[in-house]
């Protein structure tokens, strides 16, 4: 290799389950003495796209096998594995001050064990040498790899200044790391070698609690485990994925992370929660915020309401694969309405019909019972089906008739992305704004402000119901907006432009759940599906 230029660096993505968060998120489920408050004693992070915005290693076989590798370019290949090019403080330093702060122990806790949980398919040596490059690897206890690399241990531990390698007991587990934090809490000597000679003593009992783990990952999928063994992390911290339009000259890169990479708030979000995790707990009621703005003390009032539609109006949703569903306004064959309707939009958790609750609640949005005060309801989604398969999901629950419009982001080719109501006729149009990658929803606000039209094209010209619309969106502000979404979704402001910023907004509670004959499923939702005071 030509020592005066850097070497060639392959890119490693991790296994991954996609999923677009605005910043890390974390949250700790509920489980049996949770109001002991237990402390986080061990935290393991995932390595690839989590402690790395992505993983780029040299094709050098000694990076993989040896433990005493050294390169001329480990600053180099640092930097392009951890710095951020999107922020403007050295992440390097932020996430080594975020390391030393998690590691630190209080006069209750002598301190936190780290480790490395990591599936890339260079094996651990290569992890730990990636981590001395970016000198990071003495914050660490451990490092283990679920992926099998031939020749190469599954494990390696911090022996004082020392690393060595050693099997962990990954072979006789299910494959999947909740099941390996279980493993964890019940033999910590097995996975922490060092213990047996003293070394973690005071950090870590003879045996943990699977709630004294917390992980951090890029993946939401490692988290639970459906199956005949189920399993679930309960201290769970998810860090945010995210495209790259050009990373360091290398153009487009997908699914890239990094905690910090974007939100600098990061750091101080994962160092509070191992701190005090019951400030995080899991609500599945709906949030509701109203952020200080001119003239909040006039109490205008609410105008519009936009409706995600994904996990926010349905728990989950379940598309017909007939394609006629996408392209004829009205499909609904008598054979498929039942299921849809039940499995979209009634909640298996809760007494009652959820779809009556959601008849009541939009019919009391658009025409308030007390006041008489009318409202625009549309629904606002990133759904590739388009706009008439939304639209047709809805009317098999007799929802449709209480929006005027239906705007898609993201839809596919061909499929129409906005419909809008006249009367009871449904029309489709084109949107005036198309994001061509679906994650932001941001310019949507801006370009329904200047010209409501372009996103009701009934209320040009209209008479009736529409003329109340016109009137209603004419001289729109965003005091007068309220943007009703799933917990987990991406913000909805403009990235460079706090003007657009969302004032009004209802977070509907996210969870993961066994539904109904569907096992496991990730990312569930629904205003009102666990709650009945939403």
């Amino acid at each position: 290799m030509d020592a005066a230029s850097p070497p060639p660096l392959d890119r490693t993505p991790s296994a991954h389950s996609r999923y677009t968060t605005a910043a890390a998120w974390c949250f700790e489920r509920h489980f049996e003495g949770q109001e002991l408050r237990p402390p986080v004693r061990v935290v393991v992070f995932d390595c690839d796209e989590t402690l790395t915005l992505s993983t780029f290693l040299p094709d050098d076989a000694a990076l993989r096998t040896q433990l005493d590798w050294t390169s001329p370019w480990e600053e180099y290949i640092a930097t392009v594995n951890f710095e951020s090019p999107f922020a403007t403080s050295g992440r390097l330093a932020l996430l080594r001050e975020m390391l030393e702060d998690l590691r630190r122990g209080t006069h209750k806790l002598p301190g936190r064990s780290l480790a490395v949980l990591t599936r890339n398919t260079n094996g651990p040596v290569a992890c730990l040498n990636l981590l001395r490059a970016a000198k990071l690897a003495d914050l660490f206890d451990a490092v283990w790899c679920m992926s099998h690399v031939p020749g190469i241990p599954a494990g390696i531990y911090r022996a004082g200044t020392d690393w060595v390698a050693f099997d962990p007991p990954l072979a006789s587990l299910p494959d999947h790391k909740a099941h390996v934090l279980h493993n964890i809490a019940e033999q910590p000597s097995a996975w922490f070698p060092q213990k047996m000679d003293g070394s973690l003593m005071s950090m870590l009992p003879d045996a943990l609690r699977p709630q004294e783990i917390m992980l951090v990952d890029d993946v939401r999928t490692n988290f639970q485990c459906g199956g005949s063994d189920p399993k679930k992390v309960y201290r769970c911290c998810k860090v945010a994925r995210y495209d790259a339009p050009n990373f360091r000259d290398m153009g487009l890169v997908r699914d890239m992370g990094g905690i910090g990479a974007h939100n600098e708030e990061d750091y101080k979000t994962v160092v509070d929660f191992a701190k005090r995790p019951w400030a995080y707990k899991v609500d599945w009621r709906v949030h509701c915020i109203e952020k200080p703005f001119d003239g909040a003390a006039l109490q205008p009032p609410v105008q519009l309401v936009i409706f995600d539609f994904d996990s926010a109006l349905t728990l989950y949703t379940f598309m017909p694969e007939d394609s006629r569903c996408s392209t004829e306004i009205g499909y609904a064959p008598e054979s498929v309405k039942r299921r849809y309707v039940e499995y979209n939009f009634e909640s298996p958790y809760l007494e009652g019909s959820r779809v009556e609750q959601l008849q009541n609640l939009l019919q009391s949005l658009s025409s308030d019972p007390e006041t008489g005060e009318r409202r625009v309801l549309a629904i606002l989604t990133i759904n590739e089906a388009g706009a008439i398969a939304v639209l047709n999901i809805l009317m098999m629950a007799d929802l449709a008739k209480h929006f005027s419009a239906v705007w898609t982001l993201s839809a596919r080719v061909g499929q129409p992305d906005g419909v809008y109501r006249t009367g009871h006729e449904w029309r489709t149009f084109t949107l005036p704004v198309r994001e061509a990658d679906g994650r932001h929803k941001s310019s949507v606000l801006q370009s329904l402000l200047s010209c409501p039209s372009g996103w009701f094209p009934q209320i040009s010209g209209g008479c009736g119901e529409e003329a109340t619309e016109e009137r209603l969106l004419s001289g729109l502000s965003l005091e007068n907006i309220v943007l009703v979404d799933d917990a987990r979704s991406p913000s909805l402001l403009l990235e460079d432009d706090e003007e657009y910023e969302a004032l009004r907004h209802c977070r509907v509670a996210s969870y993961d759940d066994e539904y109904r004959d569907q096992g496991l499923l990730w990312h569930m939702g629904g205003l009102g599906a666990r709650s009945a005071e939403d």
